[in-house]
């Protein structure tokens, strides 16, 4: 199934090339892969301050969390950029997900065969239409976290049953893994933590207790190094744009008929998996296991709850609840196939004979066939392989590479309309600062839900949260000045009327990615220097050079960048602040006694 990602025909050479991922937001983690796992190796910190998108923000935990695996898969194949280190990390972690799966099932105290079924039904859910939606947009953050979780329910378990050094290293290393991909859903699952706590804690010594809070602490204090900047940066956050439609009607058949589900097949599977599950909650408590009853039942309850409520909640749903759907179903595969277990054993003991339960057993089996002979079609298809993920640039977007290389420079940045919702690969944007080495105002993330991503949105006819039809023509000479704004790429046709309107913006070359679009060149002087003098030498993720520094009358300098605390300047006279910009984050201004050779900005974020 990991293969069939890669595509039906030669899948291992179009795993190990270097062609990235365009689906989703896959993109956009491989661009912010190769920055944090340069801050990796250079300070031990993922974040950094990235010039090259939106004049200047910080990447940060808070936003594309789903980067962090690329981080340390572009880090582990040598600080470079390569979508291939990308492409072959994303495998490893499909196939890790089977383990995790296997681990859950046996610590929740199901048999190796029963263990086998649970691992192969959480797989069908973990590749049904939901999960396999989640994987196209590049959300492999929540589906190893969601695995992770399900494994860590089980491993408490086991440490409950059977203590011992064994179970203790699994569950930190399941713990450490689900912090690290997907911290918010363990967060959310620690109150569930603390009832499995109160429920068995009092049967065990101090040397279990002091065991377990040690399991918990190291494998956060593991993540600290990147969790306190998750906490210190959570005030660059803007709302979201939700990206599928909320429920209209709040009924139990707009609920059930919400593509949150997938299609008919993943449907029959939930309303199954929740169903027997309950009924091996119901059994668990009767067995006096109220442990497992109360971890698994519960957790997968609530998030169920979470999910259906992220449907119709504009708060939850812009957070993401809705996807909670996956680790319900995760956390309900151990229960369900324990009272399948139950139910056979029962059939077993009271049939008087192997053969008779063989033969009920064998025409319930017959029964749910013919009754579900659709559905269980339809996941029988789904083994042989699921749809491949979009790999490579296409012609048409080669052609966008090279007009932007060959008609601009990094004298002036470009402003990119970005297109919400227009395809499932339309987020390869984020990748042009690597493959043109030019800077861009948009293209980064229509839905980044950042302030820096806010204030300079051009999307929707819209730019910088203003209709582009009320910008008049000085408004929009001083907005590019103000952003050294050199070309501009519109799609919409509302832009490009707008622009060929305006004196003083020529159209160059005419592009095509899904649509017709149009390259402008904007006539005027371009510069990264507002105030005072300065040559642009270098701008990247580590630091960003300027030669020839000559202050104004008042020994500043104003840069066409935002300003982010932390920025330092070298060599030590000059001062960077912050100046105001209209409506705006503020820009730095320099402040320096006299004319310098050299200035290095660089930032630290601690």
């Amino acid at each position: 199934m990991t293969l069939t990602l890669f595509g039906p025909d030669h899948p291992l050479q179009r795993l190990l090339d270097d062609e990235p991922i365009v689906s989703g937001r896959h993109p956009l983690h491989l661009y912010h892969g190769y920055l944090g796992s340069l801050a990796l190796s250079a300070r031990g910190t993922p974040c950094c301050y990235d010039p090259n998108f939106q004049a200047g923000y910080p990447k940060t935990p808070v936003f594309d969390s789903g980067s962090r695996p690329a981080e340390w898969f572009l880090l582990l194949a040598g600080v470079q950029y390569r979508p291939a280190a990308y492409k072959i990390g994303l495998a490893c972690c499909c196939v890790v997900v089977p383990f995790l799966l296997f681990l859950a099932a046996r610590g929740a105290g199901l048999n190796r065969a029963p263990s086998c079924l649970a691992t192969l039904l959480g797989l069908m859910v973990w590749w049904g239409v939901p999960a396999r939606a989640a994987l196209e947009g590049g959300d492999l953050d929540l589906l190893v976290g969601a695995a992770a979780a399900a494994a860590q329910a089980g491993m408490l378990l086991q440490f409950h049953r059977s203590p011992g050094a064994r179970a203790w290293l699994a569950l930190v290393v399941v713990s450490l893994l689900g912090w690290f991909t997907f911290p918010a859903l363990f967060a959310l699952l620690l109150p569930l933590g603390l009832i499995y706590y109160l429920s068995i804690g009092a049967r065990h010594r101090i040397l279990w207790h002091l065991s377990l809070l040690a399991g918990v602490a190291v494998a956060v204090a593991a993540n600290l190094f990147w969790l306190v900047d998750w906490l210190n940066y959570w005030w660059i956050r803007a709302p979201l744009r939700i990206e599928t439609d909320l429920l209209s009607h709040r009924t139990l058949r707009a609920v059930w008929e919400a593509p949150t589900w997938g299609g008919g097949a993943d449907r029959a599977l939930a309303i199954a998996l929740l169903a027997v599950g309950t009924v091996g909650v119901v059994v668990w408590n009767f067995q006096r296991e109220r442990a497992s009853a109360r971890l698994l039942g519960l957790g997968a309850a609530g998030l169920l709850v979470l999910s259906v409520v992220g449907m119709a909640s504009e708060p939850l749903g812009s957070v993401g609840a809705v996807r909670l759907v996956i680790p319900a179903l995760l956390f309900a595969v151990a229960p369900a196939v324990y009272a399948l277990v139950w139910l056979l054993r029962s059939v077993a003991a009271r049939s008087g004979a192997a053969w008779r339960a063989a033969l009920v057993a064998s025409a319930a089996g017959l029964a749910c066939v013919v009754f579900a002979r659709e559905p269980l079609a339809e996941l029988a298809r789904r083994c042989n392989g699921t749809m491949p993920l979009a790999i490579g640039l296409s012609p048409e977007r080669e052609a966008v590479v090279a007009a932007l290389t060959s008609h601009t420079t990094r004298e002036a940045r470009i402003l990119w309309e970005d297109r919400p919702g227009q395809s499932a690969t339309g987020r390869w944007t984020a990748l042009l600062p690597v493959l043109t080495d030019r800077a861009f105002v948009g293209g980064l993330d229509a839905n980044a839900g950042i302030v820096h991503e806010k204030e300079l949105r051009f999307a929707d006819q819209m730019l910088a949260d203003r209709w582009l039809r009320d910008w008049s023509d000085a408004e929009l000479e001083d907005f590019f000045r103000r952003y050294n704004v050199g070309w501009a790429v519109c799609w919409s046709p509302a832009a490009i009327e707008r622009l060929r309107a305006w004196r003083g913006v020529e159209a160059i070359a005419t592009l095509s990615d899904g649509g017709t679009g149009c390259l402008f060149a904007i006539h005027r002087a371009k510069s990264y220097v507002l105030r005072g003098d300065a040559r642009w030498l270098h701008a990247d993720s580590r630091r960003i050079a300027l030669g020839d520094v000559t202050p104004d009358e008042k020994g500043e300098v104003w840069l066409s960048l935002h300003y982010q605390t932390g920025l330092r300047a070298a060599p030590g006279q000059v001062q960077v602040e912050q100046v105001p910009n209209p409506n705006d984050i503020p820009f730095v201004r320099l402040r320096l006694p006299g004319p310098v050779t050299r200035v290095v900005l660089t930032w630290e974020n601690r």
